[in-house]
């Protein structure tokens, strides 16, 4: 009776065992050794993967693309559909940047047995630091009588720097200029686009009232250009300042700049500027429109004399 007992409990052991064979532990365990030997994409669950990312993202700070994020193929051995839903972390992105990836609300999407499916990305850069950024990404999926939740490769984004601006002085003098005598400087504006696209940039800046601006010796390397006065032309007797504003497409990766003349007026009072000693702005600071990027300005020293008047 005993010996019976003993074998019984074998045999029932070993139905425990080629029972378990067919639950989603063992399956998941299959999964595993097939996970190390089959690439990503022809998995049951199959998915992009290029050295560790489903896709490397990159962009410029104030821009705003969209991108490829993943393609998911159900390669499932069983003839079924599976409905899969993205479930991205954005808590490793800084302020200024936000990304929106198709289905992480939980609206998932089928796909039948065999087809592929390309998920989209929307990325949103404002005034961001430039830097690497990883976006986990868990991928759920159903299908009648299973499912299962797969860490999928992280997408990275690559924010470069924005477009950027600078402003040298090429000539001229900077101090001790002496009272109500005529002077010329020339400065350039250069600006610089280190993101992967050509820009289309609008650049402003504005030179004070004590200067006219010489066309014949100003120019650009390209674009448009122009210069008019501010404020409508100045109030009554005042002399107004002049605008400037750029148009300039710049290449990914390149440079471009203008190159302006200007010299001291004579005013209303028919006398030579600078007609007060002091520090002069030369001009504002150049912006880029549209992205508040602004350059350094330029100052001018002008000497004090006994006939400041």
């Amino acid at each position: 009776m005993r010996m019976t007992f003993i074998f019984t409990a074998l045999v029932l052991g070993t139905l425990l065992v080629v029972g378990s064979s067919g639950n989603f532990r063992s399956y998941s365990s299959t999964r595993e050794v097939a996970f190390t030997v089959v690439p990503y994409d022809k998995e049951y669950l199959g998915f992009t993967c290029d050295d560790g990312y489903a896709a490397v993202v990159t962009l410029g700070a104030n821009s705003h693309p969209y991108f490829d994020a993943i393609t998911v193929t159900n390669n499932l051995p069983e003839d079924k559909a599976v409905s899969i839903a993205l479930y991205p972390d954005y808590s490793g992105l800084p302020g200024g940047l936000g990304v929106s990836i198709e289905t992480e609300e939980g609206n998932p999407v089928t796909l039948a047995p065999g087809e592929e499916y390309k998920f989209q990305g929307h990325a949103i850069a404002g005034n961001v630091a430039p830097g690497e950024y990883i976006i986990p990404v868990d991928m759920y999926a159903t299908w009648d009588g299973g499912g299962a939740s797969v860490s999928v490769c992280p997408i990275k984004l690559i924010v470069v720097g924005g477009p950027g601006i600078g402003k040298i002085l090429l000539s001229g003098n900077t101090s001790g200029i002496p009272l109500k005598t005529f002077q010329k400087w020339t400065f350039r504006i250069e600006v610089t686009n280190p993101t992967g696209e050509d820009l289309d940039l609008i650049i402003a800046d504005t030179i004070p009232a004590e200067f006219n601006v010489s066309l014949a010796e100003t120019g650009a390397s390209t674009g448009s250009y122009s210069f008019f006065p501010a404020n409508d032309g100045g109030h009554g007797r005042s002399m107004p300042a002049t605008k400037m504003e750029w148009k300039v497409t710049v290449q990914a990766g390149g440079s471009e700049h203008i190159d302006v003349t200007i010299f001291t007026r004579v005013n209303n009072g028919n006398q030579q500027e600078f007609t007060s000693c002091g520090d002069y702005p030369l001009n504002n600071g150049a912006e880029i429109k549209g992205y508040g990027i602004v350059s350094n300005g330029l100052w001018v020293s002008v000497e004090c004399s006994g006939d400041d008047s």
